[in-house]
């Protein structure tokens, strides 16, 4: 039986690439560095953004806090203005959310994906919204989970994960968690299944028919 759904956000549930990149370009000029071409800087969404800047500006800590600083002071300024909903966010969520409880669990710091969601018109529609904190620690993504698994009374079966990067597969794997992967996101369908993503779907969309499909397993 299927008891509930974990969503990833940033390339699952938003389209959040030109946001994030213009973001990631601040902070890097703010640094005296060049700006990336937006589709260098799709690989590197997702994952916490220590990890990711670390991979363009080296591992200093000072120039990672001044990154992160730059970084968070234009996203928390204009995320919710320039992020995008998926195609169908609206609709998919709140047919899903009538047949079973959702859940979003995000790399992203929470105090960020709430009034993102909110200003889509779905956060409603979710039991629990998990992220990050402000804290640089580059919290894995399985401790995320673990947080909103708190939503399921800490109960991982029935439970499914959707995410687009292998983090999300690897993080909900560490519960025994199965994930669907969507290929709309910012991560390929190989990156997908060389995690373990034991389904795909095209957009989300495909859901509710795959869920459909597949409760029957949980």
């Amino acid at each position: 039986m299927l008891r509930g759904v974990l969503f990833d956000l940033d390339g699952v549930l938003v389209d959040s690439l030109a946001s994030i990149g213009a973001c990631f370009n601040h902070a890097l000029q703010t640094l005296g560095r060049p700006p990336l071409p937006l589709a260098s800087l799709r690989p590197l969404i997702g994952p916490p953004l220590e990890e990711s800047a670390q991979s363009v500006i080296g591992d200093d800590p000072q120039l990672l806090a001044r990154f992160i600083a730059a970084y968070r002071e234009r996203y928390a300024a204009t995320a919710v203005d320039e992020t995008r909903p998926a195609a169908g966010l609206v609709d998919v969520m709140t047919e899903l959310a009538a047949r079973t409880d959702l859940a979003v669990a995000t790399s992203k710091p929470e105090v960020f994906a709430r009034p993102i969601l909110a200003g889509l018109g779905v956060a409603h529609l979710f039991r629990a919204i998990c992220g990050r904190s402000l804290e640089l620690d580059a919290e894995p993504k399985a401790a995320v989970i673990a947080r909103a698994l708190q939503t399921f009374a800490g109960r991982a079966e029935g439970l499914v994960m959707v995410g687009d990067r292998r983090h999300d597969v690897v993080g909900a794997a560490a519960h025994g968690i199965p994930t669907i992967g969507v290929l709309h996101g910012m991560g390929s369908e190989d990156e997908l299944r060389a995690a373990g993503a034991r389904w795909l779907a095209a957009d989300l969309c495909a859901l509710p028919g795959l869920l459909r499909e597949i409760e029957d397993q949980f």
